[in-house]
């Protein structure tokens, strides 16, 4: 069988962020709205649209924009033979954790994360309500759900370093499902 490259059109790839619920919904901790928490996620949404690319079916959706005054875009997301769904909460849900054939965790050092966070959200940065809400919100919920991966990778490394591992496996499991 041929190997996949995850840069090619044989694969979906799906955030998890774009199935928020509206953030004036989400609980508040020490002041700010608490984007950790996966009762914040439409899992069920998700769960159908999963659903319907499994039965060959597009699925026509939009983004979840997060910068104040931003509107969604469309998103047309097409069944493929490799789907390719990512979120630090995905593994929360239990019907949604079933239909994924290969569960990988991208472990990292909280520290990492403030950094990487930092470069992600640049100018409009709060360290603050990463160190009161997301880090522990993460080390209480967030590497919890690494006891339902089948794969571990450290994603402390390079990122090239990281797609390649997780290339690896995606390979090992479309040649010996």
């Amino acid at each position: 069988m041929q190997k996949l490259k995850l840069s090619d059109k044989n694969h979906e790839h799906i955030k998890l962020d774009n199935y928020f619920k509206h953030p004036r919904t989400f609980p508040l901790k020490h002041g700010f709205r608490n984007w950790e928490k996966s009762s914040n996620l439409k899992f069920s949404v998700l769960l159908k649209h999963l659903k319907t690319l499994q039965n060959g079916k597009e699925v026509h959706t939009k983004s979840f924009p997060k910068k104040a005054g931003a509107k969604p875009k469309p998103i047309i997301l097409k069944p493929r033979p490799i789907v390719l769904i990512e979120g630090f909460m995905l593994f929360k849900d239990k019907k949604v954790r079933d239909m994924l054939d290969v569960k990988i965790y991208l472990e990292i050092h909280p520290k990492l994360m403030l950094k990487r966070r930092a470069i992600r959200f640049g100018s409009v940065h709060r360290t603050d309500y990463d160190t009161k809400v997301a880090i522990p919100e993460f080390l209480k919920h967030g590497i919890a759900q690494k006891k339902y991966a089948d794969y571990v990778i450290d994603a402390a490394k390079p990122q090239f370093q990281v797609v390649r591992e997780v290339q690896k496996i995606v390979n090992q499991k479309s040649t010996n499902p």
